[in-house]
C-alpha cells in the first residue's frame, strides 16, 4: 500500500458510497465526548502502569469529526475512527463494548454486517492506519541520514539505501534492467572519480568486483548494438 494522505473529496466519496448502510445514523458522541473518556482511560492506564505519566496516545477524536464532517454516517465514522488506534490504546479496549457501550447498538453484530457489505470501510480503516505512519517520516529520514553519515563499514547498507533515494546511486540490477548505456557510463564515471576506499564505502566490500562487471556489460552492450547495426540487410528476392 502507497502511504499518503487520505484527502477531503476521498471521505466525501466514501461517504456517498456508504450513506444507505443500516443503522449508521446518528452521531451520538460529540467530540467532546471523546476527549473526555479517553483522558479517563489514559488515568486508567497509568494508574496500571501500562504508560507512563506525561506520555502521549493516540486519539481517534480528531479523526472522527473528520470522517463526520466529510458526511460518513455517525455510527461508521465512530467505528472507523476507533479501528485505527493501536489496539493497546483503544477506548474501549473491544469491538463488542464499543458497539454497545459507545454506539447504542445491542451487540457489534451491526458492525460485521457494514463490513460485509462495504469492504470499503476496511480499506479506508487501512488507508488511515497507513496515513498516520506518515508521523515519523520526519524522523526516519533524520535517522537513516544519521546512520548513513557515519564513516563505519557497518553502516554500507544505510548509505546505500540513501544513496539511492537521493538517486546518486544506481543499483547494477537496475542499470542493466534499464540498458541505458548512457546512464551506466555515466554513473561508471562518477564511481571512477572516488577512491577505493570510498568505493568500498558506498558499494560494499565487493566494489571493485562492481566496478569491473559494470565495465564489462557496458562494452558487451556496445559491442552487441554495432554487431546487430553491422548485420546486412536481406534483398527480397524479384
Amino acid at each position: 500500500m502507497t502511504v499518503k494522505r487520505v484527502t477531503q473529496l476521498e471521505l466525501e466519496n466514501f461517504a456517498s458510497g456508504i450513506q444507505n448502510a443500516d443503522d449508521a445514523d446518528n452521531a451520538l458522541l460529540s467530540v467532546a465526548d471523546v476527549r473526555a473518556q479517553e483522558m479517563l482511560n489514559r488515568n486508567t492506564l497509568v494508574a496500571l502502569g501500562k504508560i507512563e505519566d506525561g506520555e502521549e496516545i493516540p486519539s481517534w477524536a480528531d479523526l472522527y469529526q473528520q470522517l463526520i464532517n466529510a458526511g460518513v454516517r455517525g455510527r461508521i465514522a465512530a467505528y472507523i475512527a476507533w479501528a485505527t488506534m493501536p489496539k493497546k490504546f483503544r477506548y474501549p479496549d473491544t469491538q463488542e463494548k464499543l458497539a454497545t457501550e459507545i454506539l447504542g447498538l445491542t451487540s457489534d453484530r451491526a458492525i460485521a454486517t457494514w463490513r460485509k457489505k462495504y469492504p470499503e470501510i476496511d480499506m479506508m480503516v487501512s488507508e488511515l492506519q497507513a496515513e498516520a505512519m506518515l508521523e515519523f517520516r520526519p524522523g526516519a529520514f533524520h535517522a537513516l541520514g544519521t546512520v548513513a553519515s557515519d564513516p563505519s563499514y557497518r553502516a554500507n547498507p544505510d548509505r546505500r539505501l540513501f544513496f539511492e533515494m537521493t538517486r546518486d546511486y544506481t543499483p547494477r540490477q537496475k542499470i542493466e534492467g534499464d540498458g541505458n548505456s548512457a546512464v551506466g557510463h555515466k554513473l561508471l564515471g562518477q564511481l571512477k572519480k572516488l577512491s577505493t576506499a570510498q568505493l568500498i564505502e558506498t558499494l560494499g566490500s565487493d566494489a571493485l568486483e562492481i566496478m569491473k562487471e559494470l565495465e564489462d556489460e557496458l562494452e558487451t552492450g556496445e559491442q552487441g548494438a554495432g554487431d546487430k547495426g553491422d548485420e546486412p540487410g536481406v534483398e527480397s528476392e524479384a
